[in-house]
């Protein structure tokens, strides 16, 4: 009888604790979103009597914004505005860390209770969007959520040693090359990240001047209202590094259909008044412009000769194989962060924002 209570006893602790962090994981950062909108909605409107009425609105679009990170979109009643659907990977960066963070602290012991935080986690996703507006455009935001909490479960319960056991044996029996592809594809990953940033540094201190002009054309309503808009343009440099990758690599992006922004082409447009757009290049680098993505070959070559030793032990054939298989990891990478990096910010031509994903994979 004992034995029968404790295993009762062990069965509604992790499973409250599961429960507890779906709810966490999700709750905390819609709750921040959401109250952030409304502090900014509020300091920009006038005290009236309608206030009540412009926080049920704030919170509508909290809930819109807070979608745009998982894949939802926010619209507008005037066709005029179009749709907004860039991804904020800012917020999913966010949301990835912090649940990473309640799975850590709860440490699952089993998949069973790894499958109870993502069905809480997915259920605090759905009250969330019933909050929003009418519609089915944030409710992708569901399909997100879910994502990001089971591949942060799975990773945690497999690294504990508590996931599936069938994983584990298909991982042992791995060639003995893959380790090193991999590697490399890290090195080279890392390599590019590392160029992307310093990218986005030049082009703060090129453009500078005109993020300037459009913040202050944007911030009004005092201190909350700018700081608002602040979070907001730090929600979507995680995207514009993308961007910035592609660009480096040759490919580049455009803003608005019919626009090339690349190292040796500008073709620009008209562009909303977002005061990250600032940072556009104006003009191609010319020549240089031509060679540029030989940067990315380097940095390729640097990765690959950190870990000389270890290619160097393989045999031709293996070392071959393992260079492929980290080309493919990471241009495969680089094609989904450049298809996260997509979206619409506006009607007609701004639908077509976002990066040149299939050159920037080739």
């Amino acid at each position: 009888m004992s034995l029968e209570r404790s295993r009762v006893t062990s069965l509604t602790s992790w499973t409250l604790w599961s429960l507890r962090v779906g709810v966490e994981s999700v709750g905390v950062v819609w709750l921040v979103v959401v109250l952030l909108t409304v502090a900014v909605s509020m300091a920009s409107s006038s005290l009236s009597a309608a206030a009540a009425l412009s926080a049920g609105e704030a919170l509508r679009a909290g809930t819109a914004l807070w979608s745009l990170g998982f894949g939802g979109m926010v619209t507008s009643s005037s066709e005029d505005q179009g749709t907004l659907s860039l991804p904020l990977l800012g917020l999913t960066l966010a949301q990835a860390g912090w649940t990473w963070i309640c799975v850590r602290r709860a440490r699952p012991t089993r998949p069973a209770a790894g499958v109870a935080i993502v069905l809480a986690a997915t259920a605090v996703a759905v009250l969330a969007c019933l909050t929003g507006p009418a519609g089915l455009e944030i409710w992708p935001a569901v399909g997100g959520i879910t994502v990001i909490t089971g591949v942060v479960v799975a990773v945690q319960l497999q690294r504990a040693g508590k996931g599936w056991v069938d994983l584990n044996r298909w991982w042992d029996r791995r060639p003995h090359w893959v380790e090193p592809a991999l590697s490399l594809a890290y090195g080279a990953a890392r390599a590019l990240a590392l160029l992307s940033l310093l990218v986005v540094v030049a082009a703060v201190l090129v453009g500078a001047g005109r993020v300037s002009v459009l913040h202050d054309s944007l911030a009004r309503g005092g201190f909350v209202s700018i700081a608002g808009l602040v979070l907001l343009q730090v929600g979507w440099v995680p995207t514009l590094l993308i961007w910035a990758c592609s660009w480096l690599i040759g490919a580049g992006f455009s803003v608005g259909t019919g626009t090339v922004f690349a190292p040796d082409r500008v073709v620009a447009g008209n562009v909303p008044t977002l005061p990250l757009l600032g940072l556009l290049p104006a003009t191609p680098l010319s020549t240089v412009g031509l060679w540029l993505p030989l940067v990315v070959t380097a940095g390729a070559m640097v990765a690959a000769w950190r870990r000389r030793a270890v290619l160097n032990a393989l045999r031709v054939r293996y070392a071959v194989s393992a260079a492929g298989l980290a080309a493919l990891v990471v241009a495969g990478g680089v094609g989904l962060l450049c298809v996260a990096a997509s979206g619409s910010v506006g009607p007609g031509r701004m639908t077509d924002v976002g990066p040149q994903v299939l050159y920037t994979v080739i």
